[in-house]
This record gives structure tokens, C-alpha cells and sequence, in this order.
């Protein structure tokens, strides 16, 4: 296992007598009765990260809504709802899930910058708690439909893009001007000062949301300053303010990311100072990103004077983050062995771009039929997996103690062109 795992795993995943196991299960049975490649999940990690993250926040009076976008197989959905949670959807396919995994629509908000006029509508219909208004023209489409179904004072965040800068990868940076998301402080200002009469629209708040992965509590109390200020110039005192989510994770020992108690003392200190009555936050890499593992089986192990790869039956259409954004993630050997070699642990996508590690510590016997387990796999990766290459997407699996089961099936072929005429 590559240093500083345990920190990476939060000690739900590790090694037993040099097999690697997810909680009380080895990661050789799982994949024998499940196959490879295969999402692992570890229910107690989820649990364990959920109550960090309502602890590091309790001192306001906050709406917790786990970002569906993250991961949003209906069972972990439900372990999110059942564990007092909301839910911050994006899309009307998100809004049905959050409904389908039992969230009560009082406790949902609507993001999202290209909102469709049937998803606004199901959000009035439902009765959902906030939409967070990107567009001036939202608001024409919550006016319509709230008028249809006769709902008064629909309560509404505009989400402020205050050009503030954060040190992640650019395509998850999300609050600079260049960026497509929110409305600039003039835009804001001047759709409150126009919607303040509407017996159908009710702007109690502001929302914002900085990026992704962000490593420590100083972009958000940079942001909360100028949302002071924006209070302070127009008048307007928002009764919530929603800082989105963004709070980064360690995908190695080298990340320097702030424990979640540094994020949430600061921030809640500065938004009493604010003086409104509630924070809503959107938590989704922080909760499910190290409760997962990626279990992949090796088929060749190809070595050249140049540089040694590592052939997997996973490929980037399971897991596209590396080849994405560049990101690592750990490599661990199900089972541990002395000796290493630097390697490529690629996947058979025929693509240059299909690796799931560069330059990666792999046992210096590593064969075919060997398991590796890729780590912090819960966020951001079967949720944004595909079916390039006509593949068929991996099985998810959760294990609770020494049981495990199955949550979501492994594709047939036959799901590959279900649904083409």
C-alpha cells in the first residue's frame, strides 16, 4: 500500500495480513463475486464523514444538501436522506433521483446554469425548498409556473459570481468572470431592486460556489467579505446564504488539504458576523470521494526500456478523472508484495489518453489476473463514467461490516443499444 493510505481511507480500507480489504471484507471476494472492474463502497465511511461534516458546521443553523452530482446511485442517496440531509440537484434527471431516494422536496435545492422550462416546472410542482437563480430569465419561467400551480412567493437565491480566483484545476473553477456560472454583483443588484413587488418570487438569498477541491478555508471567507460588501452597497440583507460546496479531499498524502473543523469554524464565524438565519451548504466530493474504491483486474503487463504498463480491464470510460483533469489517484495492490516497479496503469480504451495512473508504484511481479484497487473512487467517477467503446459500465458495490451487496447491476450488452431504433 502506498504511504499515508490510512490517512487517504480514513481507516475503512486497508491492509489485512498483506490483502487489501474494505472494511471487514477482502477485496479477493468481493471480486470474485462480483467480477471486475467494480465500484466498492464502505457504508460506515460514508457514515463517518457525514457526521464530521454536520459536526464542523453546527454552530449556525445550516441545510446540509448533499450534491447528487457527486454520486448519485439511489442508495447512497438514500443513506444521505436517512441521515438528515437535503439534496442540491442540477438537473430535472437529479431532481427525480433525490425524489425516488425519499428526500422530502422541502429539503431540496435547484442549481444550475441551464435550467429547462419542464425542470423549472417539476421544481414548482414539487414544491422544492430554493432555486438558485443564474439567469434574469429564470425568473420569467418560475413567475409562469408558479402562477399555473398557484404558488405564491417561491423562494429564490441569486448566485453572485464574485470573480474570485481558487487554487484548483481551471475547468473547476467556477466563480472568475470568465466563467459561465452566476450573475455579476450589477446584474444581482438590479434583479432584486425589479422582482421586490412579484407575489410570486421571493429573494431571500445569495449563493455562490468557488470551484472544486478547494484545500482551505480562505476563498470562502475572501467570498463571504464581498458578499458583506454587496449586502452593504444595495440594501439587500439576505436572509440565507449558500456557499455551495468545493471542500477538497486528500487523493494522496501529499495534498495539503485542511481538516473540515478548518473550513467550518472560520465560516461560521464570519457568516454570524453576516447575521443571516441560515447557511446552506453543498457537500459532494467531501462526503462520498475516499469511501470508495475501483477494483480492476490486470490482463497484461507490457514492459519496454521506456516505461512499463500496466494493462487493466478498467479503462477511462469507467473512471475519466485522470485522464480529465489530470488527477491522481492512489494505485494499491490487492495483494502486498516486496519490490516495485514504475509503471502505467492504463486501461483498453483505444485512446493515448486512457491511463488511470502515471508513473505509478506497482509490485515488481505484477501479472495478469492480479487486483488492483484505484483509490478515492466515490466522487466524480461512476457518476461521470460512459459507454465509449460500446463498454459496458462496472457493477457498484456496498459493504457494511463483513457483508457486502450489490447497489447498482453490472450492464449487459443488450443496455448498450436498449432504447436505439
Amino acid at each position: 500500500m502506498e504511504e499515508g493510505a490510512e490517512v487517504i481511507f480514513d481507516g475503512f480500507f486497508g491492509y489485512r495480513k498483506g490483502i487489501f480489504y474494505a472494511e471487514g471484507e477482502s477485496a479477493n471476494d468481493i471480486a470474485a463475486k462480483y467480477g471486475t472492474p467494480c465500484y466498492v463502497y464502505s457504508r460506515n465511511s460514508l457514515l463517518s464523514r457525514i457526521k464530521s461534516f454536520k459536526s464542523a458546521f453546527s454552530a449556525v443553523n445550516s441545510l446540509i444538501c448533499y450534491s447528487v452530482k457527486a454520486n448519485s446511485n439511489r442508495s447512497i442517496l438514500r443513506l444521505m436522506k436517512e441521515s438528515g440531509l437535503g439534496a442540491d440537484v442540477v438537473s430535472g434527471g437529479e431532481l427525480r433521483r433525490a425524489l425516488l431516494a425519499g428526500f422530502t422536496p422541502g429539503r431540496i435545492v435547484f442549481a444550475g446554469v441551464g435550467k429547462k422550462d419542464d425542470e423549472i416546472e417539476l421544481g414548482i410542482k414539487k414544491k422544492i425548498y430554493c432555486f438558485n437563480i443564474e439567469n434574469e430569465e429564470e425568473i420569467g419561467l418560475i413567475e409562469k409556473h408558479a402562477r399555473r400551480y398557484r404558488r405564491k412567493n417561491v423562494l429564490c437565491s441569486l448566485r453572485l459570481n464574485l470573480d474570485i480566483d481558487v487554487d484548483t484545476h481551471h475547468y473547476v473553477k467556477t466563480s472568475k468572470k470568465e466563467t459561465k456560472f452566476g450573475l455579476d454583483v450589477i446584474a444581482a443588484a438590479g434583479i432584486i431592486k425589479k422582482n421586490l413587488r412579484s407575489p410570486y418570487i421571493s429573494i431571500k438569498g445569495l449563493h455562490l460556489h468557488l470551484g472544486s477541491q478547494l484545500k482551505d478555508a480562505s476563498p470562502y471567507l475572501k467570498a463571504l467579505a464581498k458578499v458583506r460588501s454587496f449586502s452593504e452597497d444595495t440594501g439587500f440583507n439576505p436572509e440565507i446564504i449558500d456557499i455551495g460546496g468545493g471542500f477538497g479531499i486528500n487523493y494522496s498524502e501529499w495534498d495539503a488539504v485542511k481538516k473540515i473543523e478548518d473550513f467550518g469554524i472560520p465560516i461560521t464565524e464570519q457568516v454570524k458576523k453576516i447575521g443571516v438565519k441560515k447557511l446552506i451548504l453543498e457537500p459532494g466530493r467531501y462526503i462520498v470521494g475516499n469511501t470508495a474504491v475501483l477494483l480492476t483486474r490486470v490482463l497484461y503487463v507490457k514492459k519496454r526500456p521506456e516505461k512499463n504498463f500496466i494493462i487493466t480491464d478498467a479503462g477511462m470510460n469507467d473512471l475519466i478523472r485522470p485522464a480529465f483533469y489530470g488527477s491522481h489517484h492512489g494505485v494499491f495492490p490487492v495483494k502486498k508484495t516486496d519490490g516495485a516497479i514504475k509503471a502505467d496503469i492504463v486501461g483498453p480504451i483505444c485512446e493515448t489518453g486512457d491511463y488511470l495512473a502515471r508513473d505509478a508504484q506497482a509490485p515488481e511481479n505484477i501479472k495478469s489476473g492480479d487486483l488492483l484497487a484505484i483509490g478515492s473512487a466515490g466522487a466524480y467517477c461512476f457518476s461521470m463514467s460512459s459507454n465509449y467503446n460500446s463498454r459496458t459500465r462496472p457493477c457498484e458495490v456496498m459493504v457494511d461490516g463483513k457483508k457486502s451487496f450489490i447497489i447498482r447491476k453490472r450492464e449487459a450488452y443488450g443496455d448498450l443499444w436498449r432504447g436505439e431504433v
